[in-house]
């Protein structure tokens, strides 16, 4: 149900005008979208309708994006390395022109610290190493179904 701050005037539903059985019959009722009205709060299963209903297209155009996305990514994945193919092939360390700046570079090795082991076999020096970051909300999304 969608609630809100407002009461009925006629003091015969308790919720958004937009929910009452007496809705578009209605002298006292409210114009307002509950989506767009500051007064109204949402429980989980109205909330969750109202923005499958309201952000439908923004979730599709997202879907959409993501998709391309992945395959723009294969394709420089499949473009870059035939240009590091050609580079081992010739010799080539770095290209310069207008556009780009290519640099090879080799196979190596990585240090990195195991935070997972440290903790365990050192958990007051992982305590006393560590820091903690503010991090903002942000939306993850997973785009279902395989590769389009």
């Amino acid at each position: 149900m969608i609630k809100c701050e407002n009461a009925c005037p006629l003091g015969k539903f308790e919720g958004c005008c937009r929910c009452c059985p007496e809705f578009g019959s209605c002298a006292e009722e409210c114009s307002e979208r509950p989506d767009t009205c500051d007064e109204s709060t949402f429980d989980e299963e109205s909330g969750l309708q109202t923005f499958k209903n309201s952000q439908i297209n923004v979730m599709q155009e997202i879907c959409n994006i993501v998709t391309i996305k992945k395959q723009v990514e294969a394709k420089e994945k499949e473009l870059k390395d035939k240009l590091k193919a050609a580079m081992e092939l010739y010799g080539i360390k770095k290209f310069n022109s207008d556009e780009l700046e290519i640099t090879y570079v080799p196979d190596g090795i990585r240090t990195a610290v195991d935070g997972t082991k440290l903790k365990k076999l050192h958990p007051e020096i992982a305590a006393e190493c560590s820091k903690v970051s503010k991090t903002s909300a942000y939306v993850k999304i997973t785009v279902k179904g395989g590769d389009k």
